[in-house]
C-alpha cells in the first residue's frame, strides 16, 4: 500500500444486519430504508434464513425481480423514493452475524439457524411477511418498518 493511502478495509462503521425468511421483502426494505436516511458511519446489509426457491434451489445472488412475489414490495419501495428492483438476495451465514455489531431479526422463529439463538446483538421485530399480501397490505408493512427504522436510526444517533 501507498504511504499516505487510507486502506478501505480498515475503516469503521457500524454495521446493521436485517435478516427475514427470503431477503425478499423485510429485510430488504430495512436494509434500504436504513442506509437511504442513516449517516455514513453506519452500513445496512440484508440477508434470508431461507434463500431458496420450493425445490431447494439456492436463490442466493439473483435479483429479488426476478420473482413475481416481490412486485407489491418493489412497488412499495419505490413509493417513498427507494429503488431495491436490482437488489439480490442473500443467504444469512454464520460469519454475517459474527461480522455485524447489531443484528435485527423479523424471520419467524422456527426459521432462525440455531447459531442466531441467544445472540446478545440480535433484536426481534415482530413484522408480517408481505409475500403473497395486496399493495396495501404490503405498503402498511412497509410503514411499519419504516417507522422501527427511524427510531432505531434515533437510539443510535444515526441520522443523516
Amino acid at each position: 500500500m501507498v504511504e499516505g493511502q487510507s486502506n478501505p478495509y480498515q475503516e469503521r462503521f457500524m454495521k446493521i444486519l436485517f435478516i427475514c425468511r427470503g431477503n425478499v421483502g423485510r429485510s430488504q426494505m430495512a436494509e434500504a430504508m436504513f442506509n437511504n436516511r442513516a449517516s455514513d458511519e453506519f452500513q445496512a446489509f440484508s440477508a434470508g434464513t431461507w434463500v431458496k426457491n420450493k425445490s431447494g434451489e439456492s436463490m442466493h445472488g439473483r435479483k429479488i425481480n426476478e420473482l413475481d412475489s416481490a412486485k407489491e414490495v418493489i412497488n412499495s419501495i419505490s413509493e417513498i423514493g427507494i429503488d431495491i428492483a436490482d437488489n439480490e438476495r442473500t443467504q444469512l451465514d454464520p460469519k454475517m452475524v459474527e461480522d455485524a455489531d447489531l443484528v435485527i431479526v423479523m424471520a419467524e422463529k422456527h426459521t432462525l439457524p440455531d447459531y442466531l439463538e441467544g445472540q446478545a446483538k440480535a433484536r426481534y421485530w415482530e413484522v408480517l411477511d408481505p409475500k403473497d399480501m395486496d399493495q396495501e397490505s404490503t405498503n402498511e408493512i412497509r410503514n411499519q418498518i419504516s417507522g422501527l427504522v427511524d427510531e432505531l436510526i434515533s437510539e443510535l444517533g444515526a441520522k443523516k
